[in-house]
């Protein structure tokens, strides 16, 4: 029995990560209210900001702000390994939430 490759691609999930950054505006969009939409231009409050809304949205433990103290545009040179020595639970979480934000920025149409 051979197998023959069809002609359309194959697709390994439901829906891509592009498909659900309008999503994820919708579904967050009363946390966002105070943060400026741009994570590059968020200031050091506003990251601490952020990471009370993450931890409380998604009941994680309480990070210590000691840990993030940084603006927005230090916080886009973080790799996930950066995220998850600094908060072991949630880091990969964090990293997640603030890479959605990041492309929701950079690709809206507005």
């Amino acid at each position: 029995m051979t197998l023959q490759a069809s002609g359309a691609p194959v697709r390994y999930a439901i829906t891509s990560e592009w498909e659900r950054v309008p999503y994820y505006r919708n579904v967050h969009q009363s946390y966002d209210d105070e943060l400026p939409r741009d994570p590059r231009q968020w200031t050091r409050e506003n990251v601490a900001q952020w990471l009370n809304q993450v931890t409380s949205l998604h009941n994680l433990p309480e990070i210590p702000s000691s840990r993030f103290l940084m603006n927005g545009k230090a916080l886009c040179l973080m790799s996930p390994s950066m995220f998850l020595s600094r908060v072991p639970l949630g880091g990969k979480l964090l990293y997640k939430d603030f890479q959605l934000r990041l492309c929701a920025a950079l690709y809206s149409r507005s």
